[in-house]
């Protein structure tokens, strides 16, 4: 499965993805809100395609640009700890390969 982009992917021509890394990154820790960061405000913009982890405190969804059509992953984590706690997001922009293996039936 290739994991990189071909130079003509849809991708590098397209706005709203032209916001994003291909890989985006954002912690949240309670009671240091100052040091808080988040995800570019294109990835809102994104659309869900499936969820693949469905009733699960972790997310894993499967999301495409409503432009140009590129995949992405989006997966959240966190930690609870006594004094509250930590929430990570990530964004990963996806190749065809990679998107088809998310995209392909269970079992």
């Amino acid at each position: 499965m290739p994991d990189t982009f071909p130079p003509d992917a849809a991708h590098r021509s397209c706005g709203l993805c032209a916001e994003l890394n291909d890989e985006e990154y954002a912690l949240q820790k309670y009671g240091w809100e100052k040091d808080n960061t988040y995800l570019p405000a294109a990835a809102g913009r994104l659309t869900l395609v499936k969820d693949l982890r469905p009733h699960s405190g972790r997310t894993l969804h499967l999301q495409r640009c409503p432009q140009c059509g590129t995949y992405y992953l989006y997966r959240t984590d966190y930690e609870f700890l006594v004094n509250g706690s930590e929430d990570e997001e990530f964004l990963s922009r996806l190749t065809d390969a990679q998107a088809a293996e998310y995209l392909r039936p269970a079992g």
